[in-house]
């Protein structure tokens, strides 16, 4: 890329970050929660709107696995033969990674020329920088003030709805924000909506409850349609099959039917993720097949099922898609950041978990497959996050920890996170570091070349785990 067209587009991803700040005092949740819908919806209509993408459409909420979710059901669609479109975020390296869309495409020269490959194509750059033009210009000319202006995540949605239109998808699957009911991706009459797995998470706006979170989540559900839920604590699913009965929505409990079990786990320079036993689209009964989902952690499983329920209510919506596109479509998922090994020698894993529930789950797996081998956590954590919870689940499983601050605005730094620690556990013998150089510098010092027997495990922040990535493809 050119000089001139990399200075284009940061100004334009600069353009898009400044929506955020266009009133004073900072947009927040609340100003997003307000009207966010509305100004998402008018704002896609001056862009020229979206209808296809807008009806034929998968909604995806819930705390946890929510961008894993979404790429399965993309990447079986895909498999199936269909053009899908995938909304997701965050992004990790650049803002483009949140628009992608998943195809079928010819195998490379030296390949299997009988196995076509699911590529996954990110938005271009000169794509996001031409809406990023048009968008100024409705925003200059902006004809609703009692609405107030859209914020940035309210036009990367309109922009994914537009641009999914645009490229004639078959079906666009979008991840929900925050919340649902009041979410800009909730502007859309789905098709198909999935909650996965609910936590407690973004309490100040969601609620203080699992009943009241699952409340907002819920509110992805519509009448007469397909509703799919991950498996739920008993207080979620009340919340959840009540919202459905009201309305009229198809509800099914994606474990009941649609169950993915782990055979067995492989991590080894051969391959990575777990051999899992898919159901069958036909009988219940009938014998399960077999495929490696490179996803690990038992959360994966739980996702995985949401991910066919949703596929199978796609089917019942006239989307033809047979057993072996589910299995090739989840054997080549792809999904970085979550429990993502980046070396074997050490082991370094890097994970985005950034909730207590999330980080506690994270090191369940990990014990699952590494045993009673020494755990050392790098962890870094934004401050407006649950600190204290993510901090006691850390606790709960590490053997040694370094803090480290993300390259992020909003990241705590080490030497905050080493006092609230020992605020926490005065007297915990866990060795715990809080150095002053960043997690290059870390991770290329006598960390790993001490670590031949630890399991390193960068978490806390996908801010982080961006961090984490760049470093080790230096």
């Amino acid at each position: 890329m050119s000089t001139s067209s990399r200075d284009n587009f940061q100004a334009a991803v600069d353009y898009i970050q400044s929506l955020d700040y266009l009133n004073q005092p900072q947009h927040t949740h609340q100003y997003a929660f307000d009207a966010g819908i509305l100004r998402a919806r008018h704002l896609l209509g001056r862009l020229g709107g979206a209808p296809t993408a807008t009806t034929r459409c998968v909604l995806v909420a819930g705390s946890k696995g929510k961008g894993s979710t979404t790429t399965m059901i993309a990447s079986v669609m895909a498999a199936a033969g269909y053009r899908v479109g995938a909304f997701t975020g965050p992004h990790l390296h650049t803002v483009v990674e949140r628009f992608a869309i998943y195809h079928l495409q010819s195998p490379p020269n030296g390949t299997d020329p009988n196995t076509p490959i699911i590529a996954a194509h990110l938005m271009p750059e000169a794509d996001y920088v031409a809406y990023a033009s048009q968008i100024r210009q409705v925003v200059a000319l902006w004809d609703r003030p009692d609405l107030g202006f859209p914020t940035r995540f309210e036009a990367f949605t309109a922009m994914a709805y537009h641009w999914f239109e645009v490229q004639g998808v078959a079906l666009a699957v979008m991840e929900i924000g925050l919340g649902g009911r009041r979410d800009a991706v909730n502007l859309a009459e789905p098709l198909v909506s999935v909650i996965t797995n609910i936590s407690l998470e973004h309490t100040q706006m969601l609620g203080n409850t699992l009943a009241e979170i699952a409340q907002e989540k819920a509110g992805i559900l519509r009448a007469n349609g397909y509703a799919i839920s991950a498996q739920q604590q008993p207080e979620v699913a009340e919340v959840i099959r009540a919202t459905a009965q009201r309305l009229g929505s198809r509800l099914e409990f994606a474990e009941v039917r649609w169950r993915v079990e782990s055979v067995r786990h492989q991590i080894d320079t051969q391959a990575v993720g777990q051999w899992v036993a898919l159901p069958s689209f036909g009988l219940p009964d009938q014998p399960h097949s077999q495929t490696l989902l490179p996803l690990l952690g038992a959360y994966q499983l739980q996702n995985a099922s949401a991910a066919l329920a949703a596929v199978n209510a796609l089917r019942a919506c006239g989307f033809c898609v047979n057993e072996e596109a589910a299995k090739y479509g989840l054997a080549q998922v792809h999904w970085p950041g979550r429990f993502e090994v980046v070396s074997l020698n050490p082991t370094v894993i890097i994970d985005g978990a950034h909730t207590p529930y999330s980080l506690q789950q994270f090191g369940v797996a990990l014990r699952q497959y590494f045993g009673s081998r020494s755990i050392h956590l790098v962890l870094g954590i934004l401050r407006d996050k649950d600190m204290d919870g993510i901090l006691r689940a850390a606790h709960d499983f590490a053997d040694a920890i370094t803090f480290v601050q993300p390259n992020y605005r909003r990241a705590a730094t080490a030497a905050q996170l080493c006092a609230a620690w020992y605020v926490l556990f005065p007297d915990s013998p866990l060795p715990v570091q809080c150095p002053a150089q960043g997690l290059a510098h870390i991770l290329t010092g006598e960390m790993v070349r001490a670590a031949a027997d630890e399991v390193i495990c960068i978490t806390g922040s996908l801010h982080l785990v961006a961090d984490a990535e760049a470093a080790f493809a230096a």
